[in-house]
């Protein structure tokens, strides 16, 4: 039999496993149950295309299981709210942030709140199941807006607000799993009208329907379609569908641990999630939301590969801590200075991402990294963006090319930074580094070298090397003021068996570095699949020097007729001319 203590501990247990409805827990979302500064950001609609709140809608309907909840209550007095009392040992340093209730994609994240002013004496804090409960939240009192195909993010037009539908005409087939619910994300003022196949019901609505009955008659909704709307009720507002286990002790440590571990499985807590918790407790300004701020801009400038977890980093080298991503290194003091210095930090990192953009590198950087290194130059050398002289600005340049082409900060990145800062420590100018980079042991080197141009000339278009070889090769293009576009000289379209002026041997050669050139964005978007003898004509007409300037510029043997049935000879002198001019480059 079982000891009368360990029964009660079990009794204790099931006594923090509770249920409760959808209903009354959206109905607390924002007043009384809040996200810890600990949790990562909503990534549902990072990838909108995979419906996985309208597939969490349609597994609730089916009476399927939803996963567990983790949740943290505390009494609001517990929390310390004001940020310049002194520390007390009673009182829990954190932040906490809303939930998501209109999502738009041009501002993605949890807003902060000011615990003081939040009506509820109790605090149910959200350690587990935020992605769920914030697509319930989404679908039932919010909205969506997400950019549309091929919308410019300048382009306010080219968003659209839409909220959650389910069509009540629709019944999925009980024996096929993978008919669903037509649950459907729908802009307001374009819902379908009424017929035989539709009738879309905006499913927040179930959240104040008083009569079923009603509602039904009104609209004249048949048994299956009354059926549907029923089950949606009682999934909804009636059935305990939230199951969750509530901690209530007091120990951040604890909880923390706990945090870690049941998100291990799912959503796994990062250390950047981490330090972003404790900076945000030890920073006296709102230290998030200025994070976010600045990774927003860099991903809509085509720099998203520079996201908070770089930021974070970058911060440690310019400040010289150790740069090792770990709790240990994230200590009050190199807080203290991160805080002390985070204007300086955010100025140096800004000033690098534009001069990243204007050596032509947004959408195209491979690593966020390349933009530390330029930004710890710049931090030591207390140099901003319209100070930073052409020689610097043209050392940089090629040190991104190389990084770039080598691939240096994709792998072991740690003896990597560490390699670079030994590079770093006292130039005053960019060249000295790359000089040194370049003298470094093999493994260490930061360079390319005549014995690397027989692989870059097999390089294929997509690879992230073939912009800086390229640019290697037109050196003298304004990349600043002119936005250039990676161009097919033949035009890859045209690459198939239909061509019968196309041997079937170059079928698969449409990508080579041999067949790419860099042209002016406005020049590719009009060139679009044009033969090049023909493009070259309509570009140029009839002007013999024009065209002889081209193909100079180019690398195209100036005898190349740049027909399809030449295009064995414009392979072979090409490749030959690119050799040779990359030989010269990386002597």
């Amino acid at each position: 039999e079982m000891s009368a203590s360990l029964v009660g501990s079990e009794m204790c247990i099931r006594d923090r496993f509770k249920d409760i409805t959808i209903k009354e827990v959206i109905e607390e979302i924002n007043v009384s149950y809040f996200l810890p500064d600990i949790q990562r950001e909503y990534v549902w609609l990072d990838r909108a295309a995979e419906k996985k709140i309208e597939q969490l809608f349609d597994s609730i309907l089916r009476n399927y299981p939803i996963g567990s909840f983790l949740f943290w209550k505390l009494r609001k007095t517990d929390v310390e709210t004001d940020k310049s009392a002194l520390p007390d040992s009673d009182k829990l340093n954190f932040q906490l942030y809303q939930f998501i209730e209109d999502y738009d994609v041009r501002n993605p994240h949890n807003e902060k709140i000011d615990i003081a002013k939040v009506n509820s004496n109790d605090l149910n804090i959200v350690l587990d199941g935020q992605q769920r409960l914030t697509s319930l939240y989404i679908g039932l009192k919010g909205s969506r807006t997400l950019k549309k195909p091929k919308g410019w993010w300048d382009n306010p037009n080219a968003f659209e607000l839409k909220k959650l539908y389910l069509n009540l005409r629709y019944q999925p087939s009980e024996e096929d799993t993978e008919d669903c619910y037509q649950f459907e994300f729908k802009n307001p003022a374009q819902i379908p009208s009424s017929d035989k196949n539709n009738f879309w019901f905006k499913v927040g609505d179930i959240l104040n329907l008083k009569s079923l009955n009603r509602y039904c008659r009104e609209n004249e909704l048949d048994d299956m379609e009354a059926d549907i709307l029923e089950k949606l009720k009682n999934v909804i507002c009636t059935e305990r569908l939230i199951s969750y286990f509530e901690e209530t002790e007091k120990n951040l440590d604890k909880v923390l641990k706990i945090f870690i571990r049941v998100n291990s499985g799912g959503t796994t807590l990062s250390y950047s999630d981490l330090l972003m918790s404790i900076l945000t407790a030890n920073f006296s300004s709102d230290i998030r939301g200025e994070m976010n701020v600045y990774v927003d801009k860099f991903r809509t400038t085509g720099f998203g590969c520079f996201g908070r977890d770089q930021i974070l980093k970058t911060s440690l080298l310019l400040i010289g801590a150790n740069h090792i991503f770990n709790l240990k290194n994230f200590n009050k003091t190199n807080i203290h200075s991160i805080e002390q210095n985070w204007e300086k930090i955010v100025t140096s990192i800004t000033d690098a991402v534009r001069i990243v953009e204007d050596f032509g590198y947004s959408g195209q950087l491979a690593s966020g990294y390349i933009i530390s290194i330029i930004a710890l130059y710049l931090y030591r050398n207390d140099i901003v963006y319209n100070k930073l002289g052409n020689v610097d600005k043209e050392a940089m340049f090629k040190f991104v090319r190389t990084a770039q082409i080598t691939s240096y900060f994709t792998t072991s990145l740690d003896r990597k930074l560490s390699y670079a800062l030994e590079g770093m420590n006292g130039v005053k100018d960019f060249s000295e580094f790359n000089v040194r980079m370049a003298k470094m042991d093999a493994n260490k080197a930061l360079k390319v070298t005549i014995d690397d141009v027989e692989d870059l000339l097999t390089l294929q278009y997509g690879n992230p090397a073939i912009l800086p070889v390229l640019q290697v090769l037109y050196p003298h293009l304004d990349y600043k003021n002119s936005k250039f576009h990676i161009d097919h000289i033949y035009p890859k379209a045209k690459f198939t068996i239909k061509n019968k002026n196309l041997s079937p041997d170059f079928i698969e050669e449409k990508n080579y570095l041999f067949n790419l050139q860099l042209l002016e964005g406005a020049e590719n978007i009009g060139k679009k699949d044009a033969d090049p003898n023909v493009w070259i004509i309509e570009h140029f007409g009839n002007d013999i020097n024009k065209i002889a300037d081209y193909k100079s510029k180019n690398y195209i043997d100036a005898c190349c007729t740049m027909q399809w049935n030449d295009f064995k000879t414009f392979k072979e002198k090409r490749t030959e001319a690119l050799r040779a001019a990359l030989m010269l480059a990386f002597k």
